[in-house]
């Protein structure tokens, strides 16, 4: 009878221990999904935080920011200002001795020329919560309208140029009806926009004419919404990234237009299975592109231009379409320690040329305080929870044992 009692003692260990088993598996992909990451990422991720840190290297000490060895561009400060407020950070915060982005753009407001200038400008300046209308002495508003807006709703010469001055004005509370018939009419047979009449779709202007439509008023369900989308879906590669044009290689700009296109239709996440090819999407690939300096690559091998792919990079991965909108400024949680002085270099294989404004060569790169995510202050370990229950559930059944061993044996039974 002994040896019975000691079978249902260990038979019972083993029910337990095994029901425990079995629950160490859903424990362990939950455990693996916690550290996986979420889209959209937010600003105090350590993705974005390295970018923040990279473009703070960038910042000349006219609070300007500009490509290596040369002085600060309009441009490449405008573009930083759009990525520091999708961050939830205030531009008027960003100092190098003593000066701001934008300071740089109030005292640099006469160099603005050409439409795309005016229009980056525009949005630049709103993002920040300036008054375009009312900025250094200027109206950016109407004279970008009076310089540039045609009759028949174009604005300059060019199909992008139009794209953002849709984004522009509608930011600025413009009607824009009679642009946005005119921007609907260059879509091509294939669902895309090109950069100019008569020319080839590309993806790169075709998911900007996506976000300037919606901004516009335009209901993600139109025609020329889904056939733009659907004409996006034609240009994403095997690596789960987006290409340019033709069959050009995954890079980190059209990484970025496309993955904001998408979350600017709100109703379609850049991480689902309709955008994964290969258990890649464009969030993975364009994750794969930053380096540990915080910048991000143009392509798997060619750097170039880091400082726009990165500004481009924040504003996708926070999930932030243009036009970006003036928001409270979030002030970030980590504390402060100095970095390394980062001095990026070009490879000599250039980037294909790309139609949407952008600067022309890397950003310079200076020292300067960088900010990084707060640890966490939490040491438990994963799964210590669950292995103390183990060697708990051990030690009673071990007791157990015991106990039946040496317990006087009941004849009456």
């Amino acid at each position: 009878m002994r040896k019975r009692e000691k079978m249902k003692v260990l038979l019972s260990f083993g029910l337990l221990l095994c029901l425990m088993l079995s629950l160490s598996t859903p424990l362990s992909a939950s455990i693996t999904n916690q550290d996986q990451q979420q889209y959209p990422l937010n600003q105090n991720d350590a993705e974005i935080q390295k970018a923040l840190g990279y473009l703070r290297t960038l910042q000349n000490n006219d609070g300007g920011f500009s490509n290596p060895g040369e002085e600060s561009a309009l441009s490449n400060t405008q573009w930083t200002i759009l990525a520091i407020v999708a961050t939830g950070e205030d531009p008027h915060n960003w100092k190098k001795n003593g000066h701001s982005p934008i300071d740089y753009l109030r005292a640099n407001a006469n160099k603005v020329t050409g439409s795309t200038d005016y229009e980056r400008m525009i949005l630049a300046l709103i993002a920040a919560g300036e008054n375009p209308r009312d900025f250094a002495g200027r109206d950016f508003v109407k004279e970008l309208k009076e310089n540039y807006l045609k009759e028949n709703g174009q604005f300059s010469d060019f199909t992008y140029t139009t794209i953002w001055g849709i984004l522009a004005l509608s930011s600025a509370g413009d009607d824009v009806s009679k642009s946005v018939e005119w921007l609907k009419t260059q879509q091509n047979e294939d669902g895309g926009f090109a950069w100019v009449t008569g020319e080839r779709s590309d993806y790169d202007d075709t998911a900007a004419a996506i976000e300037a439509l919606i901004a516009a008023g335009e209901s993600p369900d139109s025609k020329a919404i889904r056939d733009a989308i659907e004409y996006l879906k034609t240009g994403q590669n095997t690596d789960g990234g987006f290409r340019y044009f033709g069959s050009s290689p995954s890079n980190a700009a059209s990484d970025a237009w496309c993955i904001q296109a998408i979350v600017a239709c709100g109703q379609e996440d850049p991480q689902d299975k309709e955008w994964t090819v290969n258990g890649n999407n464009p969030v993975d690939h364009l994750l794969s592109l930053q380096q540990p300096d915080g910048y991000f690559n143009y392509t798997s091998y060619i750097k170039s231009n880091p400082g726009y792919m990165t500004v481009c990079a924040i504003m996708a991965l926070l999930g932030k379409p243009h036009p970006i909108k003036p928001q409270p400024q979030v002030q970030p949680e980590p504390t402060v320690t100095p970095t390394p002085t980062v001095t990026p270099t070009i490879t000599s294989t250039p980037a294909p040329a790309s139609t949407s404004p952008q600067p022309t060569s890397t950003p310079t790169a200076t020292a300067l305080t960088t900010e990084t995510p707060p640890e966490s202050t939490d040491t438990k370990v994963a799964g210590f929870d669950f292995l103390s229950c183990i060697i708990g559930l051990l030690t009673v059944a071990f007791t157990v044992l015991i106990v039946a061993k040496v317990k006087p044996h009941d004849k009456s039974k």
